[in-house]
């Protein structure tokens, strides 16, 4: 038996740099639920505040396969980022070696912007990764002109 992924629907400013109105991420029902709460099953491009497998609540609209975010109710320790790069960028492999070592995986697109068509990454960093470690490989690509970077949510380590 299959399991049934239905859209959950973030709403975005489209003033914003991408010129999205809203982004929607596939999701699965938490049994139970009533139809209330998913799991987040996929990475996001644009919205930010939300990682894969967080849990949240959503409402039902007019389509059965989409629902529109509410609120989140369980963070599963999953953190996001955003990358974009030039098209041809050769550097990318090399860095992105040492997030993908680190448990990093990514889902990619290409997205024009005013500045012309560019390679965007939706970064999703798990929780036994070394969140610190994986921020300063970002931060290295950024200092060398390899990608510019935005985050969509740190799930940081709690203090002991």
């Amino acid at each position: 038996m299959t399991e049934t992924l239905i859209k959950v629907r973030f709403e975005l400013h489209p003033s914003d740099w991408h010129g999205h109105g809203s982004e929607n991420l596939w999701a699965s029902q938490i049994s139970g639920t009533e139809w209330r709460n998913f799991q987040i099953m996929n990475s996001p491009f644009f919205a930010r505040g939300i990682s894969y497998l967080d849990i949240v609540e959503a409402s039902p609209t007019e389509n059965n396969a989409v629902f529109k975010f509410e609120k989140i109710v369980e963070r599963r320790g999953h953190s996001t980022y955003m990358l974009i790069m030039l098209m041809n960028e050769h550097r990318i492999g090399a860095y992105w070696n040492m997030l993908e070592a680190m448990g990093c995986s990514y889902e990619s697109m290409n997205i024009d912007l005013s500045v012309g068509p560019r390679l965007l990454y939706s970064v999703d960093v798990p929780s036994s990764a070394d969140i610190c470690e994986v921020y300063e490989i970002l931060e290295r690509g950024k200092r060398d002109k390899v990608w510019i970077f935005q985050e969509g949510y740190a799930h940081l380590p709690a203090s002991t």
